[in-house]
């Protein structure tokens, strides 16, 4: 059997109680036999895919992608390892609720910043070092225990750069130096943070104290012996070549950001945007997708440069909303109102989050936030689908594009339901929930009704039973004709249904897959599998809920002719709440 979950151990008490190789198997959700295959059969260059991405100073930077099922043992012990992570102040990278702006803010208003770079990070924690975190507090693993952690985390004997395990591991592996540099740090009233390989320094004193550094007679930094001498005890390397020293009168940087009165993206940044921007509009999205990725890009061309070029802007521009915090009303950007208003003309349907008085949406009748994050994108399909017909050509209605970092489930839009009502919202805002989890079918709709009204133009409403479906536990996707559903995209993946496999043994009724998660064969109505269907290979072959709502919505290959006739009933919903109100 391959990857098949024994939800009674997985618990991170149980974590801590592995003692041979079989236990570390099985609480990463595989066998013994999976498990030995990946890690000491199957040869290097298949357990990984090797690329280069250019670095935003010049060059570029080797990443070593795990592409064989260890990438799914890797995921699941980085969750694990997040979970024992005590999060130290002055770490900002690879931290749950911290990022790279919250790491360039502590050293704004500062009179001088020192920069330090760690030369090749990743892969100078070599195999021992990860071992040893194993061997260490918290875990304390035994010898067989550790090393086979240790085996799963790294590549050649080293930590890999793209695989899911090296950022947590390394913040393991740094918590002396940590501790060490915020000492070094406080005892000369100098602040520290340090986000990845990138370590900054700084201070409001009008020189730098000569324990730290001395400025040369060119004007060039010079470390001290005792910062050195941290640095290297810990085994890390300083690339002194990136090593430098900026004061308030100058352009000052942490991490790639502008650090003074404020944190914010270069200018440079923003001039790069503008003119991606300018060649779609001259010469078009595919010319000039494809003249970017010859010109810019390291590695071959993308299979789709356009739909890549066009991902790279959206993240580029949203990238641009989280640094200059735009999601506020009244804390509008006029540099990001125009990039989006001109990705916005050369494709409509092109997803950004969009702050709420962006874009005139004084015309817009309702703000509608979906439980799930591809729902606003069948929805919108749906919606051009009808008002191309002549009808719902009244019902204009924004679908909220939730950020990449935002995590969404019935729990956080529940809670939404109850704070945004405590203010009167600009506009109608409705909420709607899928009708699979009964709590929240109860706490989202009137006994009477499918809605519910919260106060201050805030609505709750769940997903109407779609006719062609017996069953209540409705989601989304339930809402295509089954033929619709399970298309094949050009890549032979699909979604599945729960109720393809046996429950006994999580196999595909008629064909040779397997399902990861035995347990959601067991499911009482069509559950929507959208991962964790394996060939006998360990190839996944299922299609991703976000690559379906992709195909649809660009119309590629068997997607084009889709039906949304099952969908009216939401927007008679949506056409009730909104005349009713």
């Amino acid at each position: 059997m391959f990857f098949m979950i024994d939800e009674k151990i997985d618990t991170y008490e149980n974590f801590l109680q592995l003692s041979t190789r079989a236990d570390v198997a099985t609480y990463l959700g595989g066998s013994l036999k999976n498990l030995s295959y990946n890690l000491y059969v199957l040869p290097l260059n298949e357990r990984y895919h090797i690329f280069s991405i250019p670095k935003r100073n010049g060059g570029v930077r080797t990443i070593t992608a795990p592409k064989s099922s260890i990438k799914l043992y890797q995921r699941k012990l980085a969750d694990i390892l997040s979970c024992f992570y005590k999060k130290k102040a002055c770490v900002y990278g690879y931290v749950n609720g911290r990022n790279i702006k919250q790491n360039a803010q502590v050293h704004c208003k500062k009179k001088i910043i020192i920069n330090i770079d760690l030369k090749d990070f990743f892969p100078t924690i070599n195999f021992g070092r990860v071992r040893g975190v194993f061997k260490s507090k918290p875990f304390e693993f035994n010898d067989i225990v550790a090393t086979t952690l240790a085996q799963i985390c790294c590549y050649d004997g080293k930590l890999p750069q793209g695989a899911p395990t090296s950022p947590i591991i390394s913040n393991f592996v740094c918590r002396t130096l940590d501790n060490q540099l915020q000492k070094f740090a406080s005892k000369y009233r100098l602040t520290y943070s340090r986000y990845a390989d990138d370590i900054t320094f700084s201070t409001n004193m009008n020189v730098i104290p000569e324990e730290i550094a001395t400025i040369d007679s060119e004007g060039k930094i010079i470390l001290s012996k005792d910062l050195e001498n941290i640095i290297s005890s810990n085994q890390f390397e300083i690339n002194y070549e990136k090593v430098r020293y900026s004061r308030k009168n100058n352009r000052q940087e942490v991490t790639g950001l502008i650090v003074s009165s404020k944190v914010n993206v270069k200018r440079k940044y923003i001039r790069q945007i503008r003119a991606m921007l300018h060649a779609w509009h001259k010469f078009g999205l595919q010319q000039a997708a494809v003249e970017h990725f010859n010109k810019y890009s390291v590695h071959k061309m993308p299979e789709y440069p356009d739909l890549a070029f066009k991902k790279i802007l959206i993240g580029r521009i949203n990238f641009i909303r989280q640094i200059k915090n735009t999601d506020s009303i009244d804390n509008q950007d006029r540099v990001y109102a125009n990039l989006y208003k001109r990705l916005k003309s050369l494709d409509p349907m092109a997803q950004l989050t969009m702050p709420t008085n962006i874009d005139n949406l004084d015309s817009c009748r309702a703000i509608v936030l979906c439980e799930g994050k591809t729902d606003g994108i069948h929805l919108t399909s749906a919606l051009k689908y009808f008002v191309d017909k002549g009808e719902f050509v009244d019902l204009n209605i924004y679908f909220y594009h939730y950020p990449d970092e935002v995590k969404v489930n019935n729990s956080t839009l529940l809670k939404y339901c109850e704070t945004s009502a405590m203010q009167l919202q600009k506009h109608p805002t409705i909420c709607l929930f899928d009708c699979d989890v009964a709590k929240y079918v109860k706490d989202a709709a009137d006994s009477e009704s499918l809605h519910k009204y919260w106060g201050n133009n805030v609505y709750s409403c769940i997903l109407p039973q779609p006719t062609h479906r017996e069953f209540k536990e409705i989601c989304i996707e339930h809402f295509y004709k089954n033929e619709d559903l399970l298309q094949v995209d050009a890549k032979n993946r699909r979604i599945y249904l729960s109720s393809e496999f046996d429950a006994k043994t999580g196999q595909h009724q008629t064909e040779d897959l397997l399902l990861r998660k035995r347990s959601d064969a067991e499911c009482k109505y069509p559950k929507i599998i959208d991962s964790g269907v394996f060939k006998p290979n360990g190839d996944n072959v299922a299609l991703s809920k976000n690559d379906f709502a992709n195909n649809i919505s660009k119309g590629r290959n068997n997607f084009a002719n889709i039906s949304f006739e099952y969908f009216r009933p939401i927007f008679e919903m949506f056409t009730q709440i909104l005349d009713n109100k």
